[in-house]
């Protein structure tokens, strides 16, 4: 893998680098910490203009990527950083429409990264957050703008199509509010699809960071409510972790689990339907039912 770099070396300060160019066509590239010693702080303008990876990990020494330093990577699916990022050019992830995590190591409990990457980014994002106490994942669901020109008037109306700017609203540079995330929920079963809806409450039942009893409460029976369709979105999706979670998860009862092992049979998941009776064994304690297949 070829970097391009330049050194700076201004009065009064240590010596960094900054990346000026990446010649590689790796799926995946990871940013060194330092060349020679020197740390690597900065992703210059265009740097990885139009390139073909599918992730990128840049090490927690970054603290500022340039405008339109990703441009153009039309096939970027995964970015990792850590919250000492605090500054993201203008453009630098735009025509990244593939890109859809946000992975984050969080040291500082500073939310600066997220809230400008999240600014740039209109699709829908699921965060990954690294704290020293918890893991925590969010999904933000994409939005749209569009602009209606009122000629009589002389003014331009805008429009917001989607719940995807207002849960961006519940992150501020210090941190997100988990109840303002949260309080979106009723919203967004408005405007989103069900998918959407399913991956929302999925994880904030999964890592529940802040989560009060009355949210969690709509998380759970919104499940409940579309509990079918909801495994057979986790079975077409292939997120059988989610399925296994949501078989050892406290609120779903002997019932539900007996509808998810009917499920899992219709689709012939040999394997998990054999793991998930045996979990149902562990918690409800019944005899083993034969299922043919």
């Amino acid at each position: 893998m070829l970097f391009t770099y330049v050194v700076c070396e201004n009065e009064g300060e240590e010596p960094y680098v900054i990346i000026t160019n990446c010649d590689s066509e790796e799926e995946k590239i990871e940013v060194p910490e330092c060349f020679h010693g020197i740390p690597v702080k900065e992703i210059g303008k265009y740097a990885f203009h139009a390139k073909h990876m599918k992730k990128v990990q840049l090490p927690k020494t970054v603290d500022t990527v340039g405008s339109h330093a990703f441009y153009d990577c039309r096939q970027l699916e995964e970015i990792t950083i850590s919250d000492y990022l605090v500054e993201v050019g203008d453009g630098a992830f735009k025509n990244c429409r593939m890109l859809n995590v946000i992975e984050i190591y969080v040291f500082q409990e500073r939310y600066t990264c997220l809230k400008n990457l999240l600014s740039e980014m209109n699709q829908q994002i699921i965060c990954k957050l690294h704290r020293k106490k918890e893991e925590v994942e969010l999904l933000f669901p994409s939005y749209l703008h569009n602009y209606q020109e009122n000629t009589m008037a002389r003014i331009i109306n805008q429009e917001t199509y989607g719940a995807g700017a207002h849960y961006r609203e519940a992150i501020t540079k210090d941190g997100i509010v988990y109840k303002e995330y949260d309080s979106r929920f009723y919203l967004a079963t408005n405007v989103e699809k069900e998918e959407v809806l399913y991956g929302i409450a999925l994880l904030r039942l999964c890592y529940p960071c802040e989560l009060g009893k009355p949210y969690k409460e709509q998380y759970v029976t919104f499940l409940k409510e579309h509990w079918i369709p909801m495994i057979q979105w986790l079975l077409k999706t292939e997120q059988k972790e989610k399925i296994k979670w949501l078989g050892q998860y406290e609120d779903t009862s002997k019932e539900d689990m007996k509808v998810l092992l009917e499920q899992l049979q219709q689709a012939e998941e040999i394997e998990l339907l054999s793991e998930m009776m045996q979990m149902n064994q562990q918690r409800f304690g019944q005899k083993k039912k034969s299922f043919a297949l």
